[in-house]
């Protein structure tokens, strides 16, 4: 295993302890391969979930560069925006959110309920965009009003996915290594939702530094024709330039799956619903529309046809997002 030190980057803490991993016995009975998951999800902070962790490298950048403002993009319902605007508020950015409308859906939840009510409680300020293009020029000339007016605005990229922010993963894949020799297991496989990028970079990058057989996989949660691997590959490697490890990852160092993504990003199909509702059932765990029922169901399939065999471990990695049920309702009415 590679030392690494990430000590020169400053940090905020914002996770008090590590995540802790579950079996879950009732799934794993029934399908004949042990599922643990790693529970992101139940930060203590603002509900949890993955963006916590690149958070406080991010954060800690703002505050180095002596930032007024926090600015960053994602969509409607984003929990990533959700995240920095909890956490920028909570160090004392003034905060502003760029979310697109680059979801097709039309029901007056999706605009007013789950993550955009905890937008509005710690009072983010949201702009209306129509992608990511538009958003960065708009956060482009926020940044030059605000500098006019002797203040500076940090951007932060979607999903914190930079080289910067993957550091919060390479953290987690460390916090995992410790975690196996706790529970006496050693897992065959490190899975994830992956939408921007940089979750699966961090874990990537982790992975190799461990010099481990593990394969770390990722369920991509839109279609798409290789981009999020191009994507991802690009990240891990500019993370592994900041652990100052010189060895470059290639494309067979990236696995990601795009076969469980469903019609389109932040639109959930009918076994995206089933899965939600399997796990719920059987182990009293939520799963998201948007990310996480995306990766599961992609797990279990895979468990059906053979490419994750029987007896082998598979450690899930829970990535939160479960605000955003609140504004799918269309889809659990009975």
């Amino acid at each position: 295993m590679h030392t690494i030190d990430l000590k020169k980057y400053p940090k905020i803490k914002l996770i008090d302890q590590p995540s802790a991993i579950y079996h879950l016995k009732k799934i794993s009975a029934i399908l004949g391969v042990d599922i643990y998951i790693k529970r992101d999800d139940l930060f203590a902070i603002g509900l949890g979930g993955n963006k916590l962790r690149k958070l406080e490298y991010l954060l800690g950048e703002a505050k180095k560069q002596k930032a007024t403002h926090v600015f960053t993009v994602g969509a409607v319902q984003s929990n990533h925006a959700r995240m920095t605007a909890i956490t920028a508020k909570m160090q004392g950015f003034e905060l502003e959110l760029f979310l697109k409308k680059s979801v097709p859906m039309t029901n007056d939840t999706y605009f007013s309920n789950g993550n955009i009510i905890l937008n509005n409680i710690v009072d983010a300020v949201i702009h209306d965009v129509l992608d990511n293009d538009s958003a960065y020029q708009a956060m482009n000339v926020r940044s030059q009003e605000i500098g006019n007016a002797g203040g500076k605005a940090y951007i932060i990229p979607i999903g914190g996915s930079n080289a910067l922010g993957t550091l919060g993963y390479v953290d987690c894949y460390f916090e995992i290594v410790k975690q196996q020799i706790e529970l006496g297991v050693k897992f065959d496989y490190i899975t994830t939702a992956s939408g921007s990028g940089g979750t699966h970079a961090g874990l990537i990058v982790g992975n190799a530094l461990s010099s481990s057989k593990t394969t770390v996989k990722a369920y991509n949660v839109e279609p798409d024709q290789g981009q999020l691997a191009a994507h991802t590959l690009k990240i891990a490697n500019e993370c592994l330039l900041l652990c100052a490890d010189k060895s470059i990852l290639t494309e067979t160092d990236v696995h990601i799956t795009n076969e469980y993504s469903g019609e389109a990003y932040g639109i959930p199909s009918d076994f995206h619903i089933d899965t939600i509702k399997f796990l719920a059932k059987y182990e009293g765990i939520f799963l998201d529309p948007v990310y996480t029922s995306k990766a599961f169901a992609g797990i279990l399939n895979d468990i059906q046809n053979n490419v994750i065999k029987k007896g082998e471990k598979v450690l899930y990695i829970h990535t939160g997002g479960t605000a955003g049920i609140f504004a799918y309702e269309q889809y659990f009415k009975r």
